[in-house]
């Protein structure tokens, strides 16, 4: 079972990739986040999260129209960044439990 929807992605990112084609994204997104954390010690939401927000990175490096976070619409070099940074802040974490909030959330 994968650990985000198409639903979860769609939320993050304003993308014309296909619904098959992003499950395709998060399959290979749930691949990369076994190898980053113990997906184990991690719970179902941190997951969920993770494997959304890089997913959704992937739709935006794969899609040169895909031009939205959420509610946040700015220039696409910054999205790219953001979403980045946010994946690199949830893979320290680690699925520890700890609290985040999405920098596309604090910016939008």
């Amino acid at each position: 079972m994968p650990y985000a929807l198409v639903t979860d992605v769609r939320a993050i990112v304003d993308t014309d990739l296909t619904d098959v084609e992003i499950t395709n994204l998060i399959t290979w997104a749930d691949d990369w986040v076994n190898k980053k954390i113990d997906a184990g010690a991690a719970t179902a939401a941190f997951l969920e999260q993770l494997s959304a927000t890089y997913t959704a990175y992937m739709c935006m490096r794969k899609d040169p129209d895909a031009m939205k976070l959420g509610e946040l619409s700015t220039d696409r070099g910054i999205m790219i960044k953001l979403l980045r940074d946010d994946l690199m802040d949830l893979v320290a974490m680690g699925g520890g439990g700890m609290s985040f909030t999405p920098a596309v959330e604090t910016l939008g």
